[in-house]
């Protein structure tokens, strides 16, 4: 295991993360995220995602922006096999990495992490797993199952309040998702975490603070109408028919062609790739979703 060592407010000041590695300097945007005064146990790396770490890293940096970075990284992991379920495992939770295996959550994730890490000073496997945790968990803070983000819009939401991304769904034209999130709450029998009643105590608690939130989407029959607003590198959330659920699939916008397609983790395609159809009709071809938010990374 490595010992990562949070200096709180002081790596604001002085933009460094210090590992057993040696100092990281961390770069803005990066400076808004400030670990906490406890230290932080990573676990010691797979070697072969440790090999894919560093050869992504280059990639990154061969771009200029935040969005061209991550779009970057994210086509460098086309072809790469879709598996479900990579962060679920028995005994307390603790942070997991798996770059040889994605599905379309880990896969947006993975590559901004990757992106991040590769505009601090002195890229390291410490800065992309801080990131992760970053955008993974609650307040960036491991403390069960949880505090995972179970639902996208929390990771959005999180992401947003971090200073990495703008969701910009409502100036686009969309307009309010309604929608009472609790779709987990609803069905604990299929979470064996939520057998213990305190956790699920706490998913009601994340459910609250969603649906307190003010959420917009572009119906799926106005998406061509805002295509030549999007962007490469936007990140692109499928909302759900299910009345209880907010997200059920994300990936990226890029250009192909002249349109914009979807580059995910496809779980019928068990692979990352790009959306053989633009990105107005593949919605409308996918069964169980109406439309999409769109958020904008900095």
């Amino acid at each position: 295991m490595r010992l990562l060592i949070g200096i709180g407010a002081g790596l604001l000041a002085l933009g460094t993360v210090v590992s057993l590695h040696g100092p990281v300097a961390l770069t803005a945007p990066n400076r808004l995220a400030v670990l906490s005064a406890s230290a932080a146990i990573f676990p010691d790396p797979d070697p072969q995602d440790y090999s894919i770490f560093k050869e992504k890293i280059p990639v990154a940096q061969a771009e200029s922006t935040l969005p061209a970075q991550t779009l970057a990284v994210a086509k460098s992991f086309l072809g790469t096999p879709y598996v479900s379920g990579t962060l679920e495992s028995k005994g307390p939770e603790t942070l997991t990495i798996n770059l040889q295996q994605l599905d379309c959550w880990t896969f947006m994730e993975n590559s901004l992490a990757l992106a991040l890490a590769a505009r601090t000073t002195a890229p390291s496997l410490d800065s992309m797993q801080y990131f992760v945790q970053k955008l993974r968990y609650w307040g960036g803070a491991i403390d069960g199952y949880a505090s995972r983000m179970h639902y996208f819009t929390g990771w959005l939401l999180q992401a947003e309040k971090s200073g990495y991304l703008k969701n910009i769904t409502r100036e686009l034209g969309g307009i309010p998702y309604r929608k009472k999130i609790g779709y987990m709450s609803a069905r604990p029998q299929k979470y064996p975490e939520l057998k213990d009643p305190a956790a699920l105590q706490q998913i009601r608690q994340v459910e609250q603070r969603l649906n307190a939130h003010d959420w917009f989407f572009i119906p799926q029959e106005k998406i061509a109408r805002i295509e030549p607003f999007l962007q490469d590198g936007d990140l692109i959330a499928l909302t759900s028919w299910k009345k209880d659920l907010d997200i059920s699939h994300q990936g990226f916008a890029i250009r192909k062609n002249g349109h914009i397609h979807l580059l995910h983790a496809s779980s019928l395609g068990k692979r990352v790739l790009i959306s053989g159809q633009p990105l107005a009709q593949y919605v409308r071809s996918q069964k169980g979703q109406t439309g999409i938010m769109v958020a904008r990374l900095k």
